[in-house]
């Protein structure tokens, strides 16, 4: 099996601390390329990584023949310009969450793809975590009886400064950031949403995007679903909550390994340890989606379904962030 090249596009923490040693570690890819506007911190980073290509600019990186995958780590509303190019230029595309900061931007993006006969997938990482590959099996087996409801609360203080929060460059704040992990996991376990009703607000900041937002949904399968976002939260509680007829799933912490399966009288703890670094199975996944021409566990249709959502919650909410 040939080694496929990878051109990084954004060197921020994600990159830093994930992405790039999850290339490294994948057996079939080689991280030739990265990218950065700020020439110091792009140099730090190609000798931290002992990458061979640095570039100032995302274009020229992509137009590098040599590069047969980019993975796209910049702020959403570079998301769609870059997925383009990357599709002109003949590019497979692993593009960070949220997709993009529109669905219509999203479907721009499958579109590039499909044209070029290139492979798109989205940083939906979670999907990959053992503990909600179980809870589709014990929702699959009846374990907790009727599926009913599924809650989660996330909070993260990451996001007190940079672009995360600005709104041209976000699209939105804590729920297009945080929220929209769990969103992906909603509609893992249980389809798309038939309805979104949200209250999105500052309740911390005096402006930039919502630092708090709150999202009812009901699921066409029936189910009900609650989900709690925060931007500027001191601590992260990570709560995850699947309630059936018999009983219930609870994850606490989603990122964590312990699983707690109450069911009738009966209680029991499992262990599923994630990935030790969480963006390795994500890689692995595209690169066998590359490799064997299927398509990538997390699809672009996929990736604008969360959009979508979020799209309908600003909406519901009559907010700031409600994009034209």
């Amino acid at each position: 099996m040939s080694t496929l090249n990878w051109g990084l596009i954004g060197c921020g923490d994600v990159a830093r601390k994930r992405v790039a040693q999850a290339i490294l570690a994948e057996p079939c890819s080689r991280l030739l390329a990265a990218c950065r506007r700020d020439p110091g911190e792009l140099a730090a980073f190609c000798r931290t990584f002992a990458v061979e290509r640095a570039y100032e600019d995302a274009f020229e990186l992509l137009v590098d023949r040599d590069i047969d995958v980019v993975y796209i780590a910049t702020p959403v509303c570079e998301h769609l310009p870059q997925t383009l190019a990357a599709a002109r230029a003949g590019k497979h595309v692993l593009v960070e969450k949220p997709m993009a900061m529109t669905a219509a931007e999203c479907d721009q993006m499958i579109e590039a793809c499909q044209e070029a006969g290139v492979k798109l997938s989205v940083a939906y990482y979670r999907r990959f975590y053992p503990l909600v590959h179980r809870m589709q099996q014990l929702i699959r087996e009846g374990a907790i009886g009727k599926p009913m409801a599924v809650s989660a609360v996330t909070s993260t203080d990451a996001a007190s400064d940079g672009w995360r929060w600005r709104l041209e460059q976000g699209g939105g704040g804590a729920l297009m950031d945080v929220g929209s992990h769990r969103i992906n996991i909603f509609t893992t376990l249980f389809g798309p949403p038939r309805s979104v009703k949200a209250i999105c607000d500052r309740v911390v900041a005096e402006d930039g995007s919502e630092d708090t937002a709150v999202l009812l949904m009901q699921f066409t399968s029936g189910v009900v679903g609650t989900l709690q976002s925060h931007f500027r939260g001191s601590s992260d509680p990570d709560e995850f909550v699947v309630t059936g007829s018999r009983g219930r799933l609870l994850a606490r912490p989603l990122n964590g390994t312990e699983l707690i399966i109450e069911s009738d009288a009966e209680r029991k703890v499992e262990q599923h340890p994630p990935a030790a670094n969480f963006n390795a199975p994500l890689i692995a996944d595209f690169v066998s989606a590359i490799t064997q021409d299927r398509e990538p566990t997390v699809s672009g249709e996929e990736g604008r379904l969360t959009n979508q959502i979020i799209e309908a919650a600003y909406a519901d909410a009559e907010c700031w962030a409600q994009r034209p």
